[in-house]
């Protein structure tokens, strides 16, 4: 799972509030009865150990990893009886750019009370979008913007009567009533809205002519700690290729520790935390801090094709109707080391395990017959580098969205063991809730809401790639409430892992993992997907819903 979505591209009014389901979208569904067959944990086992030993690398993009999770896939999906997806291609080529910052001068701030200097890792990350071998930030002046929000629709703008061109703006994590208990308020009370994800600050920055944009880490609301932004940020980072090569970005994005914020603050005669509260109203006045900050690094750069692999079980009654199984490939490739000096980020939870889901469902549509509808099974690239791999299929389709019934996307299970129920990110957007209940019922479970919707999960997996051209997708996994050792236990696991193994180098495969929980989960996967491939209604997003619109734009074409 990322939490990185460096290139995505998002109408500012493309948000998601805290959407529940209305009362008039109980429509008559035709929900059939499916039977899952048994899936096979030894593929499971099989391709995530694989995946995630060393000498696949971590799976970067671009790398000796990509060729042999390539290699190992297309075998596999050939073994389980798929077909190429892509004409007679198992591949969707996805045009990348990998831009590394290296040599990064410390972040030097003058004209305060004192000079200050911050050191490139522990104190500051940074890199560029933009195609250049040399990046040179001298003497800019530096902004305070609150959390960077130009949002007409809701009357809020943290730029309104500041110029910031050729400025670095400093920017908070996050959305004004992140702290709030409830989910009601102008961003959506405690749920994130697209407006508090580090990308839309970025984009909105660029938007804005800023030279540099300069995020103050916090670890509540930003979901995670400094180990993994220091992890994510260093090395190579991979983009979509653009035409002007990036030109229209600002040349350097980062972030910075909350405790260098409020040094650079002082030394500008401010207050960090008062300046924090008062950028949760409406009508807070961006500051000029009065204070210049320099950085520059050079780039190393290199274009690539990486690559989507598709296969695809034909329907046999429907087969230009589609439903879509994704999930991502990638993984972080080398990253910070570990203090005992282990440098590969193996990705073996994220994603590994949805990987090998892709196989042991595939071989499971074939064991029990092909469906009415085809199904396409997408292991998607570039998904830690911004979700591009699924932003390039669904921005180039190789089977048209309009005739996509919907899909699943399955993203890093849970090795917690069974629980009682499973959580949905976006619970409560899509009549594809009705069919995750229909095929939790028989096995005793409920689908719950996400529990922490202040943490922007729903745009940090390639579900929202598809979403956002209105294709109903629904993203669960394995809930915190087990059956041995309750929430409390399920809380702990997940800190557990977030704080120790995510986005590191100690996401490992471990031989005395419980799969028992994984493997419930992937039955309820593949009834969801079967019970999409054999109904003839087209589920659609709940009324209300912001990508209800485009879904019946692009169904009134089809």
């Amino acid at each position: 799972m990322t939490f990185k979505l460096a290139a995505a591209i998002v109408l500012p009014t493309l948000l998601l509030s805290a959407c529940t389901a209305a009362e008039d979208n109980s429509a008559d569904l035709a929900i059939p009865q499916v039977e899952a067959p048994e899936i096979s944990v030894d593929t499971m086992k099989d391709i995530t150990r694989e995946l995630s030993t060393d000498a696949f690398e971590g799976r970067a993009p671009g790398t000796a990893g990509e060729e042999k999770t390539l290699a190992l896939l297309t075998q596999r999906f050939e073994a389980a009886g798929l077909e190429p997806g892509n004409g007679d291609s198992w591949f969707q080529d996805v045009p990348l750019i990998s831009i590394e910052a290296q040599n990064v001068s410390p972040l030097t701030v003058t004209g305060g009370s004192g000079d200050l200097s911050f050191s490139y890792g522990p104190e500051m990350v940074v890199t560029s979008y933009q195609e250049q071998a040399k990046i040179d930030i001298t003497d800019s002046d530096m902004v305070f913007v609150g959390y960077g929000i130009n949002a007409p629709e809701r009357g809020w703008n943290d730029y309104e009567g500041i110029d910031v061109k050729g400025k670095t703006v400093v920017i908070l994590v996050n959305d004004p009533d992140f702290g709030t208990e409830s989910l009601e308020g102008e961003f959506g009370g405690r749920a994130m809205t697209y407006y508090g994800r580090w990308t839309y600050k970025y984009e909105e920055a660029a938007r804005q002519g800023a030279a540099a944009a300069l995020i103050i880490h916090d670890t509540a609301p930003a979901a995670y700690g400094w180990n993994v932004v220091e992890s994510s940020w260093s090395g190579p980072q991979f983009y979509a290729q653009t035409a002007n090569g990036g030109a229209d970005q600002t040349k350097a994005n980062g972030w910075i520790q909350k405790d260098v914020a409020a040094k650079i603050f002082a030394s500008a005669g401010q207050d960090l935390e008062a300046q924090m509260t008062a950028a949760k109203d409406k009508g807070f006045k961006a500051v000029d801090l009065g204070v210049k900050s320099s950085v520059s690094f050079e780039n190393t750069m290199s274009k690539m094709d990486s690559k989507n692999v598709v296969g695809i079980l034909k329907g046999k009654t429907r087969p230009d109707e589609y439903v879509l199984y994704t999930a991502h490939w990638d993984h972080l490739g080398r990253c910070k080391p570990a203090p005992d000096g282990d440098d590969i980020c193996n990705g073996a939870v994220d994603n590994a395990t949805g990987t090998a889901a892709l196989v042991a469902l595939a071989e499971a549509y074939t064991k029990a017959g092909a469906p009415d509808r085809s199904i396409v099974f997408l292991a998607v690239t570039a998904e830690e580098s911004g979700l591009l791999g699924s932003k390039y299929y669904a921005e180039n389709p190789i089977y048209p969205l309009g005739q996509t019934v919907g899909g699943v996307n399955m993203d890093a299970f849970s090795m917690s063991g069974p629980a009682n129920n499973v959580v949905v990110v976006g619970k409560g957007k899509s009549q594809l809730d009705m069919f995750l209940d229909a095929a939790l019922e028989s096995d005793g479970r409920v689908a719950e809401a996400e529990p922490t919707p202040e943490k922007g999960y729903y745009y940090r997996s390639d579900h929202f790639s598809f979403a956002k051209h209105g294709v109903p997708m629904i993203y669960f996994e394995g809930g915190e409430d087990l059956i041995e050792g309750g929430r409390e236990a399920g809380e702990a696991n997940s800190k557990d892992y977030t704080e120790n193994r995510y986005h590191g180098p100690k996401d490992e495969y471990d031989p005395n993992w419980n799969w028992d929980g994984v493997m419930g989960d992937l039955k309820t996967y593949y009834t969801v997907g079967r019970m999409l491939a054999m109904t003839e209604d087209w589920p659609n997003w709940n009324d209300g819903d912001e990508f209800r619109a485009i879904r019946d734009k692009s169904r009134s074409g089809s």
